[in-house]
């Protein structure tokens, strides 16, 4: 099949401008080495892999098993204490990517840049894709309304030609981007690549319960909900008896203190560290819940990764030609 050339995968030198997004104790070396074989980019989270002994093992095994590029995303933020070996780490083995998440991206961008690592940040408005671009990022992940976990709260359809009109950065879009139909959208509103997540889930690579895909393929849109309940930050789950275990609306006695700004960040960064870094038998657990996007609703088959690739791709040729 063949390439499709954006300033992204020019960058990259990568035969498709799509990115298997790093997804929190979802995505895997097997997963990442895959997606970037099938002629995209794989990515996952440095937190995926604890103790940082076994993160960098990670990294040279993906390096082992591929010639191709491949990405990290790294919490630039004080809730991840292992944020500067992450960083070091990465650049001592030349990732050619590192995305970042919430936080100061400005020594992350400093430092790759140093060894010929490229920086795309985490945006879901102009105001933060402004400082960014400023501090010198190669790129933007412009997250709309419905991706899958943190979601940003401004459609697709104004946040990406945003940030296109008054940024020279290439923009990858995120959010609900599940099939070329997607894809064309994506690129029709002046994206140079597409961030796919949950359509990911659903595949035979994903190294997930098997209940967690059941759960991709059988939601519908409507079956996400948008919660600070999971890690105190507002993202996008799929509605099951183990999320409404969580207790999805607040309580009188926390609607009250979270009126109080230092309260309500004490309270959600006390939620993060438990998600992230707690028991994972506990209640509130990235195990015992589902994050998702609103693309649920358009997937009903697990996939390979390759297939997934190129059924996106064949799509988005079958439906840019009929375009009127």
């Amino acid at each position: 099949m063949d390439s499709i050339k954006t300033d992204f995968s020019t960058q990259f030198d990568i035969k498709y401008p799509i990115i298997c997004a790093p997804m929190f104790l979802v995505s895997t070396v097997k997963m990442v080495v895959n997606a970037s074989e099938a002629g995209g980019m794989g990515t996952f989270p440095a937190l995926n892999y604890r103790p940082i002994e076994k993160y960098r093992q990670a990294i040279i095994k993906i390096k082992d098993l591929t010639t191709k590029p491949f990405g990290i995303n790294i919490i630039v933020q004080k809730s991840n204490k292992y944020q500067y070996k992450q960083i070091d780490y990465a650049l001592d083995e030349r990732v050619p990517l590192i995305i970042t998440s919430l936080g100061n991206p400005a020594e992350v961008i400093r430092l790759s840049h140093q060894v010929g690592t490229r920086v795309y940040c985490d945006v879901v408005g102009y105001e933060h894709a402004k400082k960014v671009a400023d501090l010198g990022a190669d790129g933007l992940i412009a997250v709309g309304f419905g991706a899958g976990g943190h979601a940003g709260n401004i459609s697709p359809l104004a946040l990406i030609p945003n940030l296109v009109k008054k940024i020279e950065l290439p923009v990858v879009a995120a959010g609900s981007i599940v099939s070329g139909n997607g894809m064309a959208a994506a690129f029709a509103l002046g994206a140079s690549a597409v961030y796919m997540g949950t359509r990911f889930i659903a595949s035979k690579e994903a190294e997930v319960a098997e209940k967690y895909k059941i759960a991709i393929t059988s939601a519908a849109c409507e079956d996400i909900v948008n919660t600070d309940r999971v890690d105190g930050f507002p993202g996008n789950f799929i509605r099951t008896k183990e999320l409404e275990a969580l207790g999805l609306e607040k309580g009188l006695i926390e609607e009250i203190f979270t009126k109080n700004k230092r309260i309500k960040r004490f309270i959600s960064l006390n939620r993060a560290a438990r998600s992230l870094f707690g028991d994972v038998d506990s209640k509130a657990s990235y195990k015992t819940v589902y994050s998702a996007g609103h693309g649920v609703g358009l997937i009903d088959e697990v996939l390979s990764i390759k297939e997934i690739m190129e059924k996106t791709i064949r799509e988005y040729k079958e439906i840019k030609a009929h375009l009127p």
